[in-house]
């Protein structure tokens, strides 16, 4: 064992799965510890009395008895008492977390495992750990010292007179009344603790505090009968003791980063809180707050900018929410925390109307559009914001706390920067969602997704030289799911990259099966989602789908948008040069609804514009439709592209885009998307080889 890991310390690491023990000790090990391994429950039990750990990472889910039962078995053991235990669970739902802060676990981590991450936080529960630890060897001395030497004793009479002949007595107080030396509160129960101490002659203890040159001081004096009408009372400083505590009480209750009250301290103010509104028939809301696109500062600006960031949201927070918002028995700061990450959460008792939480949630949302200034740059977040209210929505802490996270998603769904309350259906519509999402996840493992292909007209001669591959999913159960409804949820999920590349596999290999069999060569057009288009891997995937299928690079037309494009132009320039080398053809898709840059357009060197379809349906009649149509295809000629007009479902419009000089047409009028054999029908079909 090296130094510094007998410095850092040894960890138990209790899982079932060989695999995750194993990537375990590899994470354990680059960040300079040791440990010791554990196959199940009662083997982490046995070791962790034998081994003495400085702290054990334990899985829910093991054989024979599981982390939750083996960490309170720990727990009972002296030993085990104090030795930091993070549960490693696979779900993060409140259910699994109150579980194992119930079962004595120090924290938990969810899977799948950040394990960067993971090492680090293991690291700084060891150092918390080792700071309580001293903290209490501290409290402990504090306690030693106070116990050999007292910092004064007194004699007290049943009347409340101090009685002379003790040091206390000789000074100032000898022969006064105790109302007279200390305020009427502290004299109060000073006298009927003393009534208790001479009716069953047990010692009896009052803490009080006194202020001394704006000091606060903290004593405890402990009272023992000395005969039936007086008795001796010994006064100790307990200051140290109560700073101890405090700085024990904020490692537990407060976070780290923000100083503001933490989940666990949320989750029992929130319990006292239903407690007290079920009592009193009360209602109150909490808001569950989420910044949107948090993610991208961490990623571009680094986590310290997050870091910085994270602590002026808290404080922001604390000085919107006003007091009269807060329960006003105590600190108003109580009711505000940080959950993790840059999860936010505000209670709002005694609520009278639903309006005043939207009014609290409205002007939360406001502050956090505020600039903020970080190392000199002034960065821009809006909130998103979910309410819950008791008891309309729950009758329970966890119940509540998710329905307003379930309010949350909803609002970013919505567009983001929004604050929405809770209603049941939202529940039943992320189920859907969820539900949805599996099914997706699934579809393309077991077939279900399938290409239709629409044919591309050369206006001029009337021939097919192209299509566009349109992916289509047939659900086991709901039949044909609607592109809008499973594109969007596969874009939000990052699935559209794996069914991005099944489908240009595809297409080109059956762009190259139409060549085989026909002798034509039709070019394929296939759509590149954002994330796609970002990935570096992508001028491999296409090289790799051509190559596989014997398709000629310039058969294969990549379609972009133009948010994709501008995106970062930058880093676009670079990637549509790598696809030119390449050789396959390249064009922007629904030209006309975005905001390209001419400069730009012309410095991207695509091949095509594909005019959207929201200006050519209102052709021949909507003169600025035409206007705009007309100016585009003079635009791209002038740029020496070729121009395709989607959505032409009339021959009028057919018509009028020929007069326009419109080089390429596709629409329901010349083509619904259909199979694979119904274009190969309609190649066959054709006489003249455009080849």
């Amino acid at each position: 064992m090296s130094a510094t890991s007998k410095k850092r310390g040894v960890v138990l690491v209790a899982d079932d799965d060989p695999m995750m023990r194993l990537l375990m000790l590899e994470m354990l090990g680059q960040v300079g510890l040791d440990a010791i391994e554990a196959e199940d429950g009662v083997q982490a039990v046995e070791r962790a009395a034998t081994a003495r750990p400085d702290l054990i990472l334990m899985d829910v889910d093991m054989p024979y008895v599981d982390g939750f039962a083996a960490c309170r078995a720990i727990r009972d053991d002296a030993a085990g008492a104090t030795v930091p235990i993070i549960m490693v669970t696979g779900g993060d739902d409140i259910e699994a977390v109150t579980s194992a802060y119930e079962a004595g676990a120090t924290d938990f981590v969810s899977k799948p495992i950040n394990w960067p991450i993971l090492g680090h936080r293991v690291l700084y529960v060891l150092r918390a750990s080792d700071a309580i630890a001293r903290l209490r060897i501290a409290d402990a001395q504090n306690r030693a010292v106070l116990a050999a030497i007292p910092d004064t004793f007194f004699r007290l009479k049943r009347d409340g007179t101090y009685h002379a002949g003790a040091s206390f007595s000789d000074s100032d107080c000898a022969g006064r009344r105790v109302f007279e030396v200390l305020p009427r509160e502290i004299a109060d129960r000073l006298m009927e603790q003393m009534e208790n101490v001479l009716a069953t002659h047990q010692i009896r203890a009052v803490e009080y505090e006194l202020v001394h040159d704006d000091e606060t001081q903290h004593f405890e004096a402990r009272l023992v009968a000395t005969s039936s009408t007086e008795v001796l009372g010994l006064v100790r400083d307990i200051s140290a003791r109560k700073r101890s505590e405090e700085q024990i009480r904020r490692l537990a209750y407060c976070d780290s980063l923000t100083g503001i009250p933490n989940r666990q301290a949320f989750l029992e103010t929130l319990e006292r809180e239903l407690h007290r509104s079920q009592i009193g028939n009360k209602k109150f809301a909490v808001l569950f707050m989420d910044l949107d696109a948090f993610k991208r500062i961490n990623d571009t600006l680094g986590h310290n900018v997050g870091d910085a960031l994270l602590k002026l949201v808290s404080e922001r927070l604390r000085e919107t929410t006003r007091p009269s918002d807060m329960v006003s028995r105590g600190d108003q700061a109580t009711n505000l925390a940080r959950l993790g990450g840059d999860e936010f959460t505000i209670l709002i008792p005694d609520l009278e109307r639903v309006e005043h939480a939207l009014n609290v949630a409205h002007r939360v949302k406001e502050a956090m559009r505020r600039p903020f200034l970080i190392e000199g740059n002034e960065i821009f977040v809006t909130a998103s914001i979910g309410i819950s209210l008791f008891p309309e929505d729950g009758d329970d802490c966890n119940s509540l706390l998710k329905f307003a996270d379930t309010a949350m998603y909803h609002a970013k769904n919505c567009g983001k920067n929004n604050a929405k309350l809770y209603s049941s259906s939202l529940t039943m519509q992320i189920m859907s969602h969820v539900k949805l999402e599996v099914g997706l996840r699934k579809a393309l493992r077991n077939n279900e997704l399938f290409l239709l292909y629409q044919p591309q007209i050369d206006v001029p001669s009337a021939e097919i030289v192209g299509v566009e591959a349109l992916v289509r999913w047939r659900h086991p159960e709901r039949g044909l799911v609607s592109p809008t409804e499973f594109i969007p949820l596969a874009e939000e999920t990052g699935l559209i990259v794996p069914i991005g590349e099944w489908v240009l596999r595809t297409a080109c290999k059956q762009a190259r099966e139409w060549q085989r069999q026909t002798h034509r060569a039709v070019r394929m057009a296939v759509n590149l989602s954002a994330k796609q288009f970002k990935d570096e891997n992508l001028s491999q995937i296409v090289i790799s789908a051509l190559q596989e299928t014997g398709l000629e690079p310039r058969l294969l037309e990549l379609e972009l948008t133009e948010g994709t494009l501008m995106d970062d132009a930058k880093a676009t320039l670079a990637t549509l040069e790598q696809l030119r080398r390449i050789g396959v053809y390249l064009s922007i898709d629904d030209f006309g609804t975005g905001y390209s840059s001419m400069n730009y357009l012309k410095r991207f060197d695509v091949r095509a514009l594909k005019i959207d379809r929201s200006f050519i349906c209102g052709l021949p009649q909507d003169s600025e439709n035409a206007a705009i149509t007309r100016a585009i295809i003079a635009m791209a000629h002038g740029l020496k592209m070729v121009v395709v007009a989607e959505g032409v479902e009339t021959d009028e419009q057919l018509v009028l885009l020929q007069q326009y000089g419109c080089d390429l047409v596709q629409g329901y009028h010349l083509g619904h998307p259909v199979s694979a054999e119904s274009i190969m029908q309609q190649l066959v079909g054709e006489a003249v080889d455009v080849r």
